[in-house]
Formats: C-alpha cells, structure tokens, sequence
C-alpha cells in the first residue's frame, strides 16, 4: 500500500469513526433484535475475509514435508480445533465465551506488535476487548446471557469492567509511544477502535473495529506477505473459505435451533467467530512449533 493511499484509509476511518459517534449521540442506536442480527451478519460478510489465507500463509512457509504435516493434515487439523470449540458451546457455553474473550486480547494484541512491545500490544488488545463495558455494562451483560442462555454468563461484563480501566491506561500509553515511534497511522487506528468500541453500543461498536480496523489490517499485512496484488490474485483464496464460514454460521443456526430468527442470528454469528478463531491461532503455532523443533536435515 503506498504512503497515498495508506493517508486516505486513515482518514476514511477517522472520518467514519467521528460520523458513527456524532450520529449516535443525535439519534441513538437502538438496540433491537433485528438491528443485532443485522449488523452480526455483515460483520461475517465483512470480517472472516482475512482469516482465508491461513493455509497460503503455511504453504509458503515450506513443503509439506518441511512443515511436518501433510496439507490434508493441516486441513483436519483446522476442522478439528473449529469442532472442538463447537462442543465447547454446547457443553459449557459460558467457558466457551471467557475463552473467545481472551483468545480475542491474544488476536487483537497482534495487530499492535509494532507498538513498542507485547505489554504495550496486550494492554491495547484488551482495552478494546473489555471498553464495551465502561459505559455499557448492562447491554454487554444481556448480551452475554442471550448468546450463551445462561444468566450466569453476566458476571463476564462485571469482569470486564474490571479490567478495562486499567487496560485502558496502559492502551494510551501505547498510543503515545506509537505516536512517538512515527508510527502515527497505527496510533490513529488504535484510537478509532477503543473511541468506537467505548462509545457506541456493543454491537455495532464491535463491528466497526472488526471490519474496519482489525480486518483490513490483517488483510493487508497478509497479501503483502503473499505477494497478492488484486481481486484476480487473492479472490480465489478469498472467496471460497469465506463463504465455508458463512456455510459454518448457517449450520451453527440450524444446530442451535433458536426460535427468534434475530437472536439466532446474532449468535451463530458470535460462536462463527469464535469457532474459526481457535484454529486460525493455534494452528499455525502447532505446526510452525513442530518445524522449529524438527528443522529439515541439511542436504
């Protein structure tokens, strides 16, 4: 991405941040089933993209002999931690959503790395996770328990309210040293996503750092790695893993059996997430764990 066009993403993301704050202090978003679900589902549509190349990103890494697995292995592999999650939901949901909270700080942390270090990262990832509950700690509350259907899953936001203060002030550390480093675009996007997840409704403030901040940034930093220029290049990697995501939420909201269309909705979109995010992290440590513990022997 050059300088040029790397200015006007940011500034399209200050702009949609201070327009999606302004609009909803002028008329404030509802937080209606319907306005719910619509919004988890764009956030599929809009966010799973940058979690297709996992697979190009391993296979460039080597051969599969080099890797250690085989691609039908690795495949497997990624099916099977997806399924673990999924029994994971169903036998203990509540675990299941501490879980994808935390593996969210361990995610989101990454798109800070260059922050000036893991602290700083952490500190940014969690202030994002757990700035919803500052200022809505009630609705995040509601929705834990109408995604899990259990009351005791209200006690996460009370936790998140916890922490969020503390994250936060180690977040504006991090912004200001990624504002002294030069790093000023990462600073800007850092602050758009803690102003929209602090400000707006847990929902749609979630979705606008997701789709708008987190995606396009790992997206980027994957098609530079893979040397993919353009929707004829990265579109056939693109486009039929993420429509096996949306394929992965369908059969979630036909499992789950919900009776409210909206609220089954916004919950297969969530457990989607959270579902192909265990793989998409743990995966690529297991197996680059095991090349680095088993380096190819020299010829």
């Amino acid at each position: 991405m050059t300088a040029l066009s790397r200015n006007a993403a940011t500034a399209g993301l200050v702009f949609v941040t201070l327009s999606a704050i302004g609009l909803n202090a002028a008329v404030p978003i509802t937080s209606s089933p319907g306005l719910i679900a619509t919004i988890s589902a764009l956030l599929l549509i809009f966010g799973l993209p940058h979690g297709s190349f996992d697979l190009a990103l391993l296979r460039r890494s080597g051969p599969s002999s080099r890797l250690g697995y085989s691609r039908l292995a690795i495949v497997l592999l990624y099916i099977g931690c997806a399924a673990l999650m999924y029994l994971v939901w169903r036998l203990g949901p509540v675990l299941a959503l501490a879980s994808f909270l935390i593996l969210a700080m361990a995610h989101f942390a990454e798109d800070w790395h260059d922050c000036g270090s893991g602290f700083l990262a952490t500190g940014i990832a969690a202030a994002i996770v757990t700035a919803p509950a500052l200022l809505h700690r009630d609705a995040v509350a509601d929705l834990f328990v109408l995604l899990t259907g259990e009351s005791s899953a209200a006690f996460l936001a009370d936790f998140m309210l916890l922490v969020a203060p503390t994250a936060g002030a180690v977040a504006l550390v991090g912004l200001v040293v990624a504002w002294q480093a030069g790093r000023q675009t990462l600073a800007i996007s850092a602050g758009c996503a803690l102003a929209v997840t602090l400000m707006l409704p847990p929902v749609p403030g979630f979705a606008l750092f997701f789709c708008l901040v987190h995606s396009p940034m790992q997206f980027r930093h994957h098609t530079d790695s893979l040397g993919l220029r353009g929707f004829r290049q990265w579109g056939p990697v693109v486009v039929p893993l993420s429509l096996g995501g949306l394929g992965v939420a369908v059969a979630i909201l036909v499992l789950n059996g919900n009776s409210a269309l909206a609220t089954g909705i916004f919950a297969s979109s969530f457990m989607t997430l959270s579902i192909l995010t265990v793989p998409h992290m743990l995966v690529p440590m297991v197996v680059r764990g095991r090349t680095d513990a088993h380096p190819p022997t020299p010829a």
